[in-house]
This record gives C-alpha cells, structure tokens and sequence, in this order.
C-alpha cells in the first residue's frame, strides 16, 4: 500500500512540471488554429504571386491584313504569367475570354480595345476601322474597246473590289468628266485619248489606259450606177498638135522686171503661256512635312499655286478651310500623312487640295 501511494504521489509530481511551460493557460486548441491560419496565408500569398503581373509589361497583339468593316482582326495576349484574359473589343459586343480570338467590327471608326489579364491588370489600345480599301499595289482594271469612233456613245466599267467612288477622266478637257462607275462618254476629236480612273481617293494608284479615237466614217448617200460613171479620156485626147519649138515671151520679160532688196525677216514672235513647274505628291507631302516641322513656309509653294494662297483645302473629308490657314494648322505638329488628292489647271496651276493625315498626340496616330 505505502508502495501505490508513492507511485501515486510521483506521478502527480510529473504532471504538475508538464503544465509550469509557456502560457499554462492557453488551450492547445488555440495553437491548431494559428497554424492553420499560418498555413492558409501562405498558400493565398503563393497562389497571388504565381497570378502577379506587370501591368507595364503586358503584352497583346492586334492584327489584321486590312483594318476594314467586315474585315477579320486577330487578337492575342503572349504576356508572362497571364492565366485568364478578358477582352472588350469597344464596340459594345460581348466579352471574350480567350488568350487568341478574332473579331470582326460592322462599322468604320476609332475603337478602344481593353484587355483585362488575371483580373486585375487593364491594359488598352486604340485601333481605327475604315470603310475603303487602301490595297497597296492593287490598281483598278479599265475596260473599254480600245479603238472607238468620235462621236459614238462609249461604255466604261472598272474591276476593283470594294469601290465607293469613281473620278473619270476621258482625255479631252483635264478634269474629271464622270462620278459613276460605269459611264459612256462621246469623244469631240479624234486621236490618241488618255483615260485616268482614281477610285476611293487612292490618287496613288491611279488607273490609266490609251484608247485611240478614229474619225467618223463617211457613207455614200446614194449607191453609184456603174452604167452612168463617165470614165477618164485617154491622155491622147487632151494633147496640143506637134510644132516647132518657140520661146516663151515670159523668159525676156523677167530679165527687165527690177529684182527688190531682200529685207530682214522679223521672225513672228510666238507667245509662250507660262506655266507652273511640275511637283509630284510625293515632294508635296514632304513639302508639307516641313512645314509641319516649321522648316518651309507657305511661301515656298508661290511656284506652284501661282501666287494663290486662299486656294481650298479639304482635311480629312471633314472641314474647308483656305491654304494659308491649314499651313498653320499643321505648322508645329507631327503628322502623317495617308492620303494627297491634287487639282490642276490648264497653266499647272494648283487649284486645291483634299488631304487626309493623321497626328500624334498621347503616342497615338489620331485625326484632328
């Protein structure tokens, strides 16, 4: 018995020193839920790392062969560490959730595109859709006879796809001659006729063919009766009888008619139409460059618009304003230019201009 009671007596000695450690109060349970806390943090904090992105750095891309209505445009995202993507294409359609999609836009316009990455990085891009087609190297095809007659009424079409507008040119006055697509036209005169067509605008790529116009063929009222045509005499019928030979009286006469002094021959003095020199629209989009860059003055167009500075301009199929104004619009600015459409008169002389650009403001292209 006295061995149970110090068996007894130890084993509460044993147990009061476990419970003299750190906080004897706190439950154990406690400590399981820090842990468990402890451990949910960390796997939160990893899980929001691995997610993390530069905003700075994210990478998409948006591309297409011809920003067009109708026209597909390709959308990809290759930044590192994306997981989810959210696209708007800023055109009130739905959103798409792909790392590659592809849109098409019904109507020509600017458009924001935003991209949202693991969902919470927004990043955007300005994009811009057209209605014409601007196909570099596609020239419209002309189709005419080649050989018409003056005055015959002549039919003209083109082949170009997504044509808007049509400027005709026959070859006869210098200017534009018809607005449709397929026009007939008469010709006044005859010979080698330069036909221009300039569809959409796009001066640069101009389509031009030679035609030739042959007179007009004379037809014989009334059919010949062979029976009636009185045919030529013989030579014989129309000869003077054979004689002596005489001297002309017209020989001695001349040896006494007085021969006048030669006079100095005034040559006429032909007038020559001065005319205004030659400038292609490349040298005058770098021209206006220039003065965009305030390196040249209106001024420096004197030669070329005769001395005119309050010629039309057209900006940008929007506004009209005189010559020397939109050479200080521009002056100052960095510009772009897309599109340069001149008229010319029969001197060379500039008559107006229609030009569209674009300026950069924000690191962005935009029209003013």
């Amino acid at each position: 018995m006295r061995n149970v009671v110090i068996f007894v007596m130890n084993t509460n000695a044993k147990m009061k020193k476990t419970t003299t450690g750190f906080f004897p109060n706190i439950d154990p349970k406690v400590y399981l839920s820090l842990g468990i806390l402890l451990l949910l943090s960390l796997i939160v904090f990893s899980f929001q790392y691995t997610r993390h992105i530069d905003c700075e750095n994210a990478k998409f891309i948006i591309h297409s062969d011809e920003f067009l209505t109708n026209r597909v445009v390709e959308f990809y995202d290759n930044t590192e560490g994306a997981k989810s993507w959210e696209w708007d294409f800023g055109d009130s359609t739905v959103l798409d959730f792909r790392q590659r999609t592809l849109h098409k836009y019904k109507k020509p316009g600017d458009y924001i595109v935003k991209l949202k990455i693991n969902g919470n990085c927004v990043h955007e891009k300005l994009i811009t859709i057209s209605s014409i087609s601007q196909q570099t190297g596609y020239l419209p095809i002309i189709k005419s006879p080649n050989v018409v007659t003056v005055g015959e009424s002549i039919s003209f079409d083109v082949d170009k796809e997504d044509g808007e507008s049509w400027e005709w040119s026959f070859g006869e006055n210098g200017g534009t001659d018809a607005l449709d697509k397929n026009p007939s036209y008469k010709f006044k005169s005859v010979g080698e006729k330069k036909i221009t067509l300039i569809v959409n605008g796009d001066v640069e790529h101009t389509a031009v063919k030679t035609i030739y116009v042959a007179p007009k063929t004379i037809k014989a009222k009334q059919k010949i009766d062979i029976k009636s045509y009185e045919f030529e005499k013989p030579h014989v019928a129309f000869s003077l009888p054979v004689g002596n030979a005489q001297k002309d009286p017209l020989v001695d006469m001349l040896q006494y008619i007085p021969v006048s002094p030669k006079s100095k021959l005034k040559k006429d003095s032909i007038s020559v139409e001065k005319k205004a020199p030659e400038i292609s629209n490349e040298q005058l989009q770098l021209l206006f460059n220039q003065v965009a860059a305030q390196l040249k003055t209106k001024d420096d167009f004197k030669d070329y618009l005769c001395g005119k500075y309050d010629i039309p301009v057209v900006v940008n199929d929007s506004k009209l304003i005189p010559f020397d104004q939109f050479c200080q619009s521009i002056a100052g600015k960095k510009i772009k230019i897309t599109a340069l459409r001149v008229n010319k008169d029969q001197k060379n002389c500039i008559q107006n201009f229609n030009i569209q650009y674009k300026v950069k403001k924000y690191l962005i292209w935009m029209k003013e």
